[in-house]
């Protein structure tokens, strides 16, 4: 390939630069683990379920040593997530049962 006495040009067009993969795991945790906060309040069912997944993305994550920030906010923000779940099951157990003793 000659470049006739110019040096080639540093980003050609089409050639795109090498990435490592990124964050996906990272940033899945961190998703997850707020939609677990927002819905552990809302439908709890599906904060416990995405708390969970969101956990484990974030596992995955922290042993592949991506992020560490993120990963470790969407691990926290998926416990958090959990425990409010488990709260808010809890407490509607206790008033549908207290609910139906009075009828």
């Amino acid at each position: 390939m000659s470049t006739n006495g110019f040096p080639p040009a540093p980003n050609t067009p089409g050639a795109a630069p090498a990435t490592n993969g990124g964050n996906g795991l990272a940033v899945g945790s961190l998703v997850l683990g707020i939609v677990a906060v927002v819905f552990g309040f809302l439908f709890s069912i599906v904060g416990l379920i995405a708390g969970i997944v969101g956990l484990i993305l974030g596992f995955v994550a922290r042993r592949r040593g991506l992020s560490r920030g993120m990963v470790l906010a969407g691990i926290v923000l998926s416990i958090i997530g959990i425990v409010i779940a488990i709260i808010f099951m809890i407490f509607g157990a206790v008033v549908a049962a207290q609910m139906l003793q009075n009828q």
